[in-house]
């Protein structure tokens, strides 16, 4: 029943980078809850690599809490006063079993083959279930894939204020585009992760030192690619190809997200560290600040590369509910913007590219999803939807059960997608 989780920044290298990774068994997770010694720290920091830092192992247990020893980081500061989230805990989400059988979410969280650090689980404005095995509350985690939904929900809000129209080529928004194979391609094909270009995180790609996957993963950390060259991120975007006409599949690639993020910094001409503050972070009654990593160009790694503690991420995907006004001053994510994301998917381009036949054979296979939209990994027809982050990050909402599920890991593999499903399944069997 282990899934194996993509989806995410660096997914393009990591089941490559598992088998070049040191031998020998990891640290539990659990020995982040007293956090590293000065030693420690030391000695993790002293053996990064790009392929020990993917590889689920010590190393990534230690960078994952700590991105800003791992990547130069802007910081988007929370402001005004937080608001603590109700903690009313609920024995029966921790005893919610997949199908009824194998472990329960308690004893599957503390299993050390889960290398699950934390979850937490609010319902109707309460934290009813809320665990950390492997890490400290006050931690800041990094977020991988889930982070993509922030750029999505920053390009709506330009869309909805007349800024940017999301049928228009993204290239009318970013003039730096045209000339290339890019010009042409919609902002809602990029959204949809449906851009067409030769940006695909697929295993080919993964296990070629050339690709552009590849080439683009390098440059975020300022390393030489195959040919010895340091080359700008944004620049290797630019060199993409044309792979297939735009709209046709869900071919899922971390590039789509890097240039939602430039567009609305194109758009705003700010920074997109500032631009998220401004239309989100600082609306919100969150705990802490969030990091964003920055490439050495200045890009922002706005498409996984962002840390937080976990209940701010709980919070962020209660915008998307009807308890937004206990994570939010004021409203943010509208009802149109809701209802697109829950109905708006291409179902018709969701299967034949890799992750969403992955949602539906690897992820969810007793209940899949049947769309992707605005970034989100997989949309199922009673509104609930998903996205997840490399290594076992994730974020499940249900609308109609007012329902949030997130959690943070340090593994290759994890079952907690499908528990978040099965909460949500067993909440529509409860009078």
């Amino acid at each position: 029943m282990v899934r194996l989780v993509a989806c995410a920044c660096f997914w393009a290298l990591c089941m490559t980078a598992a088998a070049q990774a040191p031998p020998g068994a990891p640290l539990p997770v659990s020995a982040a809850r007293n956090g590293f010694t000065p030693e420690q720290a030391r000695a993790l920091r002293d053996r990064y690599s790009y392929v020990e830092v993917i590889s689920a192992g010590d190393v990534s247990l230690f960078h994952f809490l700590n991105l800003s020893v791992w990547l130069p980081t802007a910081q988007i500061a929370r402001e005004g006063n937080v608001a603590r989230l109700r903690v009313e805990p609920d024995s029966r989400f921790g005893a919610t079993r997949i199908k009824g059988v194998g472990p329960s979410l308690n004893e599957y969280l503390v299993s050390p083959a889960s290398r699950a650090q934390g979850m937490v689980v609010v319902h109707r404005g309460r934290v009813v279930l809320e665990q950390y095995p492997g890490m400290r509350d006050t931690d800041s985690h990094v977020w991988m894939s889930t982070a993509k939904t922030t750029a999505a929900l920053v390009v709506r809000l330009l869309a909805e204020q007349g800024r940017i129209d999301v049928n228009q080529p993204i290239d009318r928004y970013m003039p730096a585009l045209k000339g290339t194979a890019w010009e042409g391609t919609r902002v809602q094909d990029v959204l949809d992760m449906a851009s067409g270009m030769d940006v695909v995180e697929t295993q080919a790609n993964r296990e070629n030192p050339r690709s552009l996957i590849t080439r683009y993963n390098l440059a975020a950390s300022g390393e030489a690619n195959a040919a010895g060259v340091k080359e700008s991120q944004f620049e290797v975007i630019r060199t993409a190809q044309r792979l297939r006409p735009a709209g046709e599949v869900f071919d899922y690639s971390s590039v789509n997200t890097t240039l939602l993020a430039l567009l609305a910094e194109a758009v705003e001409n700010k920074r997109w560290s500032d631009i998220f503050q401004q239309r989100v972070w600082s609306k919100m009654t969150v705990e802490g600040d969030m990091l964003v990593a920055l490439a050495p160009d200045s890009t922002p790694q706005a498409h996984g590369l962002v840390a937080t503690r976990l209940r701010d991420l709980a919070r962020y995907g209660m915008l998307y509910t009807p308890s937004w006004k206990h994570a939010a001053r004021e409203r943010i994510v509208s009802d149109a913007y809701l209802r697109s994301i829950q109905t708006g998917g291409r179902k018709k381009i969701f299967s034949g590219g890799e992750i969403g036949d992955a949602m539906k054979t690897l992820y969810f296979p007793s209940d899949p999803p049947n769309a992707n939209s605005w970034q989100w990994d997989g949309i199922w027809d009673d509104g609930d939807f998903y996205k997840g982050g490399v290594y076992g990050q994730g974020l499940y909402v249900s609308p109609r059960h007012d329902l949030v599920v997130v959690w943070f890991s340090t593994g290759m593999e994890s079952d907690l997608p499908d528990y978040a499903r099965q909460i949500a399944n067993d909440l529509s069997k409860r009078p």
